[in-house]
């Protein structure tokens, strides 16, 4: 099955992500990937990003590892600092989950290895314009604290995403807010803006019922 799904996955991403059915599907194939290769250990945070793709609720040990950082940070965030006066590490961190940075990295990593093109195949930000779609897939499916856990402060974090009305300049804004829910009931916000090409943007929606079955 293995060069099956490899065929799949290239002619995917030579033709380009250009709406969510097909981030959702390349997540999926490479998910399958993963198992296949006994993978899922060495692509921890990609195989965390697949999984949250395909679930409404996700509380498994990567889930766990995310929150865990969240939950780190929210016992300075609560005091009044702001992220950038958080310890350095605790930062990091942040930083790198909220921008997704780590799926960013394993993914370009785990494409690499298996000799398919790259994210960005079809167009300079191709990166960030799959992100958008992704963020919308993944949109209002929590990560949540087991109810046995009583070290944990923060109950969930839900991500959302909104797009900008119109371009700025030629770019689509997009903005991606991260939204800790602590255990009596106050929620913190963390915002994170990306953008892509206005002018590729509307080349994609006109092609938005493209999809690659499996």
């Amino acid at each position: 099955m293995k060069p099956e799904l490899l065929r799949k996955l290239g002619t995917l991403l030579r033709g380009g992500i250009t709406n969510e059915p097909q981030a959702v599907y390349l997540l999926v194939e490479i998910r399958k990937l993963l198992e296949q290769q006994d993978a899922r250990q060495q692509y921890s945070y990609l195989t965390f990003h697949c999984d949250w793709a395909l679930h409404s609720k996700l509380s498994r040990n990567a889930a766990k590892n995310v929150l865990n950082h969240f939950n780190h940070a929210n016992t300075h965030l609560k005091t009044g600092k702001h992220l950038h006066e958080l310890p350095r590490d605790q930062r990091t961190e942040i930083d790198n989950i909220s921008q997704m940075k780590l799926f960013e990295s394993e993914l370009k990593a785990f494409l690499k290895a298996n000799e398919l093109p790259s994210i960005n195949a079809t167009r300079s930000d191709g990166w960030t314009h799959f992100l958008y779609f992704y963020v919308n897939v993944i949109s209002d499916c929590p990560l949540v604290i087991s109810s046995n856990n009583t070290a944990s402060e923060i109950e969930s974090v839900t991500v959302n995403v909104e797009l900008a009305n119109q371009p700025v300049g030629d770019e689509m804004v997009f903005r991606v807010t991260w939204k800790i829910r602590d255990k009596n009931g106050l929620s913190g916000l963390l915002e994170i803006f990306n953008s892509f090409s206005s002018i590729r943007y509307a080349a994609s929606r006109q092609g938005a019922a493209c999809f690659i079955g499996g």
